[in-house]
């Protein structure tokens, strides 16, 4: 399935899920949990969790029932809190898988020289509530390891912006343990045929055993290596180099170059020389910035550290609910760019134009539950063609190669800096 296509698809696929959620699919089902018929029926009460909505929660109760034609209906916060707290968050998670195995089957993803899925991995830290449940389950940051604080990590594809994966953690977690995570989840995941994944880390992942474990898998690897790692990276005057791990020699490939900054760097692969030369070993690497990128999308824009909730369930919940809610922004970013190109394809614009983020936020989380409510197929595709048009009527530039001197922010007692563009 074209790129262009698979959020109509994905829609169908995520009514389905919801149509065919029954009590017996909760692992903490306790035999009574929405087996009653309620108006909180264990579908609505899904559905409201993908939502996301930051607004307040008897708000955003009042606002679902309105929105689906059932306004007399609506519950208490309290009995949703309730129910909540039986629903596995293990349901919002594979709901995350399908639709990042939706976006993985497309046939027309962008892959590095035609052969490698790139795979970004990098981990953040997620201010959480600090309730004390919390704190107990995640632990806690500060000098006193007081503040309630989970660590979210994320493996990224920077090409056609998926999350692939992704992970809540406590925050003393390592982030070497979440990346073998990332990769036995990737393993199962769908991939273009003949397709490879290509992982690419920051200083904070690179081990002699990371690399030899990956090596013997068959894994391709770019990372970024802090000096005196090993001495060999250090001396090493050409590309080609070896460690030793557990009495084995393993041959990898060393890259050295100088940031803009005057700073030294090294990136070490296991990259064949035909898949990357010397002289694109830096820009290789430096497509990794789009997770940071991606991280305050979801931290600023789909606000993911706005829990609503101070569970540890609810918690989970509004992490996989928030990853799987920037996928499915992504599926309709994907018409979204190229009703722009087929709009202005033809004025030689200077600069490339692609869809304005906010403006995507915004507009799909005022139609998502009439997309997954409404029954009539012709009416959730003409709700799409209307998304599609207005999304795209406002769209920005790309201006490379624009660089800033980053400023300290200006302190503001009453406001954030950031506007808030998910309703």
């Amino acid at each position: 399935m074209k790129k262009r296509s698979i959020f109509v698809f994905l829609i169908e696929k995520k009514r389905k899920f919801i149509e065919n959620l029954k009590p017996s699919d909760n692992r903490n089902h306790n035999g009574k949990s929405f087996t009653k018929n309620r108006t909180l029926t264990m579908g609505r009460l899904f559905t409201i969790i993908l939502r996301c909505s930051p607004y307040s929660l008897q708000i955003r109760l009042d606002d679902y029932f309105k929105e689906i034609g059932h306004k007399e209906e609506t519950v208490t916060k309290q009995a949703f809190s309730k129910a909540r707290a039986n629903l596995d968050p293990e349901i919002t998670k594979q709901s995350f898988i399908m639709t990042a195995n939706a976006l993985s089957s497309c046939e027309d993803l962008e892959l590095h020289k035609n052969k490698f899925r790139l795979c970004a991995i990098d981990g953040s830290a997620v201010a959480l509530d600090n309730a004390k449940e919390l704190l107990s389950h995640f632990g806690g940051s500060g000098s006193n390891a007081d503040s309630a604080t989970a660590m979210a990590s994320l493996c990224y594809d920077p090409l056609n912006d998926i999350i692939l994966d992704g992970g809540l953690y406590p925050y003393g977690t390592s982030e070497r343990e979440a990346a073998w995570n990332h990769i036995e989840a990737l393993s199962t995941l769908a991939l273009p045929k003949g397709a490879c994944n290509l992982y690419i880390g920051d200083r904070g992942y690179p081990s002699k055993e990371l690399f030899a474990d990956m090596i013997d898998r068959g894994l391709f690897f770019v990372m970024r290596a802090r000096d005196k790692f090993c001495i060999n990276f250090d001396k090493a005057t050409n590309q080609k180099t070896f460690f030793e791990h557990n009495g084995k020699y393993y041959k990898v490939r060393v890259f050295k170059f100088i940031l803009p900054s005057g700073e030294k760097e090294q990136l070490v692969t296991n990259l064949p020389a035909k898949y990357l030369k010397a002289s694109e070993a830096a820009d290789l690497y430096f497509k990794r910035w789009k997770i940071e990128v991606k991280f305050d999308s979801l931290k600023n824009k789909l606000e993911l550290e706005n829990m609503s909730g101070r569970r540890v369930v609810t918690t989970y919940q509004d992490f996989w609910a928030k990853l799987d809610l920037a996928n499915t922004m992504a599926a309709l970013e994907y018409s979204t760019n190229e009703a722009i190109e087929e709009k202005i394809g033809q004025n030689n614009n200077k600069y490339q134009q692609i869809t304005n983020e906010n403006r995507l936020v915004t507009k799909f989380s005022e139609k998502y539950i009439d997309l997954l409510s409404t029954d009539d197929t012709d009416e959730r595709l003409r709700l799409f063609d209307e998304l599609v048009a207005d999304i795209s009527m406002r769209p920005v530039e790309i201006k490379p190669d624009r660089k800033s001197v980053r400023k300290t922010p200006r302190k503001k007692k009453f406001c954030d800096r950031k506007k808030r563009v998910l309703r």
